[in-house]
């Protein structure tokens, strides 16, 4: 499996290639600053399909490009959080406003991806599973970043977590289920929710991940306190080797656009520092 994690601003946009071939996409952000786009990036890299595109979570830094993608490559699947139709999503999104990739995206979920959840699939070597939080304006679960979509990737051994923009609230929600505190015992490489955001840091979470090697945010120069959480983190990952240095926290506004090589067997490559 590949398992490329782009430099986008302060967004989220991660590209997995399967055994046999699959393309998938979690979260479609862009880089305003070096006018990289996803959607013309794999037109480019002759990808013409992605078989499945996960949106973690219904804010514009998830979805800036949904445009570009969909106009550059053909999604055949739309996987978001099920509880959350596209009315519900323009409901969400009145009081301060939709950007162009949301407003993309609920005209997708309306229009295009309309035919309930995706069938199985074969995959290769790599397996996929979300959990998400319901839906429920009286319980208090109505703000889009504790809705978010949480996407485990697996190929062996490694794991990979994608939790969008769950704050505390929402992932204690989540450990009521049995299920998604199994799934966080084997997760090898864990994205920081809410791009490092301390209100995105839940303790009782890592507490379930012993087996963490790197802790990955996706975020650029300082803003909205993406870096306070970095200590928190490291004390978390086991770390690997890279260069003779030993890393527990990477970042895409140090490290750029993240390259993983993952088998199935266990082996695994790294490469850091690659053009956008």
């Amino acid at each position: 499996m590949l398992l490329n994690i782009f430099n986008v601003d302060h967004g989220a946009c991660a590209l997995i290639t399967t055994s046999n071939g699959r393309q998938l996409m979690v979260d479609c952000g862009h880089h305003s600053g070096r006018n990289w786009w996803p959607g013309s990036a794999l037109s480019s890299m002759n990808i013409a399909q992605i078989d499945r595109l996960f949106i973690t979570n219904f804010d514009e830094d998830h979805a800036s490009a949904m445009t570009n993608l969909s106009s550059n490559v053909h999604i055949s699947t739309l996987v978001t959080n099920p509880s959350i139709n596209a009315a519900t999503l323009v409901s969400l999104k009145a009081e301060h406003g939709m950007g162009p990739g949301i407003r993309a995206l609920a005209h997708n979920m309306q229009n295009v991806f309309n035919g309930g959840p995706p069938p199985p699939e074969d995959f290769g070597d790599t397996v996929f599973r979300t959990y998400f939080n319901t839906y429920n304006p009286i319980s208090g679960l109505s703000d889009t970043n504790n809705l978010s979509l949480v996407v485990f990737v697996q190929c062996g051994p490694h794991k990979i977590i994608f939790p969008g923009d769950l704050e505390k609230q929402g992932w204690l929600t989540l450990l009521s289920q049995p299920a998604f505190v199994r799934e966080l015992q084997g997760v090898t490489i864990f994205v920081a929710s809410h791009h490092g955001r301390e209100n995105g840091y839940c303790p009782e979470v890592m507490a379930h991940c012993p087996n963490v090697q790197a802790v990955i945010f996706s975020d650029k120069q300082k803003e909205y306190q993406t870096q306070e959480t970095v200590n928190l983190y490291r004390c978390h990952a086991n770390g690997f080797l890279y260069g003779g240095e030993r890393r527990r926290v990477l970042t895409t506004r140090r490290d750029n656009t993240m390259h993983f090589s993952l088998n199935r067997q266990g082996g695994g490559q790294v490469y850091l520092n690659l053009a956008a």
